[in-house]
């Protein structure tokens, strides 16, 4: 039985189970099976909860945004060419200068086209200036490591 698998309270009475609980609850051989037993006979009106997960505060902007995405839309576009360009060389340099160079590459994407979730076709009608990514690789950029000096490599 796994640590975590269950939580009870006495005051309320409910129990509170795991998922991986509740499957292994119904083998009348496991342990699970017998530990549920003792609470139901212990106490008669037990209330049974499931655990469920816990959904995210704030859902992922850059869900499904991957660099072939971000190609293709901005491919389909009048002017993609250009969009492209400046695309390239932002994540020739975010690789270069960034630990992270996908969050660089895709903050730029959704600066550069805020409506491409909602309303992407509007970028057909419409050609927004190229956004100066410098700022967004300065902030970016990798921190200098750090190294070990001698003394301390030697007492490690």
């Amino acid at each position: 039985m796994k640590k975590n698998s269950y939580k009870f309270d006495a005051v309320k009475q409910t129990l509170t189970l795991s998922a991986a609980f509740a499957e292994a609850m119904n083998d009348p051989t496991s342990e699970e099976y017998q530990l549920m037993r003792q609470f139901q006979s212990d106490f008669p009106s037990l209330v049974i909860v499931r655990r469920t997960h816990k959904s995210p505060a704030k859902p992922n902007k850059h869900s499904g945004l991957t660099y072939e995405r971000m190609e293709r839309f901005m491919s389909a576009l009048p002017d993609g060419v250009d969009y492209l360009e400046a695309y390239f060389t932002l994540r020739e340099k975010a690789e270069a200068m960034c630990s992270c160079p996908y969050a660089v590459v895709s903050a730029w994407f959704m600066r550069q086209f805020p409506k491409f979730r909602t309303n992407p076709l509007f970028y057909l009608d419409s050609a927004p200036a190229i956004i100066d990514f410098s700022a967004v690789l300065e902030k970016s950029a990798k921190k200098p490591s750090v190294v070990k000096m001698e003394s301390e490599q030697e007492s490690a």
